[in-house]
């Protein structure tokens, strides 16, 4: 292999995972912009038909339909109705607090799916792994500040729309060796979807508003970026290693603030910055500690 090759890999595996956390962003600002005008139940209906609509075209021009064959639909179910809750959880907090401080909570997952991976998946977690858990939730608590802001609602759902997630990563990991990530993804918008149609249909008349064009493509926007952002993140850990792309996750961060102060005049706190901080420094040192135990020991004896 020549010596170009690893770090042209390297290279093109940062850029598609900024751009897949671009796009993620790109998902929380238009949801959040429609959010003003449009009910929950009809951007999680629009946003999931574009997101299912891309993947499923993805798929059938890649030929691999016959990826989305399972033999385990009660574990997709689950995983659905784990996305249904984390989705709408996730776009009620949009609606009422900063953007930034929305994805700070989304990137506590990886401490929730590290402190349940024992219990739930009997993966050993060691000492250094638990004080790096508990050192980012205490970044949780911070930006929950318990002396004024734990009471605030949208932080709480948030933080359970987090934890949401966590568990549907948890699933993901238990069944990827017998179920596609096609099918792992298509899946995920069955309940979420189900749960709009029935709240579209049973709910008060103005629950549907005719979208004008801006929104239609706003709407687009919503859901292709999900659906782009899951093909650009997983093709990313195809060419490069996960310890490289991870930290690149983050800057996430910096796009939603700075998304929110331009479009909303938002300015995160002092506060946030902080949590966001802790939460991220445990992140990476749970992302160390992994790689460092799956590295091959060296024998000296």
């Amino acid at each position: 292999m020549s010596a170009e090759g690893p770090a042209t890999d390297t290279t093109r595996g940062i850029a598609l995972m900024v751009g897949g956390i671009l796009c993620m962003v790109g998902l929380d600002v238009s949801a959040k912009w429609l959010l003003q005008d449009y009910g929950m139940a009809q951007l999680v209906l629009l946003r999931c038909g574009f997101s299912a609509g891309f993947i499923g075209c993805y798929v059938i021009a890649l030929g691999r339909t016959a990826l989305l064959k399972t033999s385990l639909p009660g574990w997709h179910l689950l995983r659905s109705c784990l996305m249904a809750g984390s989705m709408y959880a996730f776009f009620y907090a949009l609606g009422r607090i900063p953007l930034a401080q929305v994805l700070t909570f989304a990137f506590a997952a990886p401490l929730v799916v590290t402190a349940l991976s024992q219990p739930v998946l009997r993966e050993p977690v060691g000492p250094w792994r638990w004080a790096a858990v508990l050192a980012g939730f205490g970044g949780v608590v911070v930006l929950l500040d318990p002396g004024g802001g734990l009471g605030e609602p949208a932080a709480l759902v948030a933080l359970a729309g987090a934890i949401l997630y966590a568990v549907i990563s948890l699933t993901s990991r238990k069944l990827r060796m017998t179920e596609s990530t096609e099918a792992l993804s298509l899946y995920l918008f069955v309940v979420p979807t189900t749960i709009a149609i029935v709240w579209l249909a049973l709910g008060p008349a103005d629950a549907w508003r005719s979208p004008d064009a801006f929104a239609w493509a706003l709407f687009a926007v919503c859901g292709l970026c999900g659906g782009v952002a899951f093909v650009l993140m997983n093709a990313a850990f195809r060419v490069a290693p996960a310890a490289i792309l991870v930290p690149f996750e983050y800057t996430g961060l910096i796009w939603a603030a700075a998304a929110g102060f331009l479009i909303w005049g938002e300015v995160p706190t002092a506060r946030t910055w902080v949590g966001a901080a802790i939460i991220a420094a445990s992140g990476l040192f749970i992302l160390y500690r992994e790689t460092r135990a799956a590295r091959p020991q060296v024998s000296l004896g």
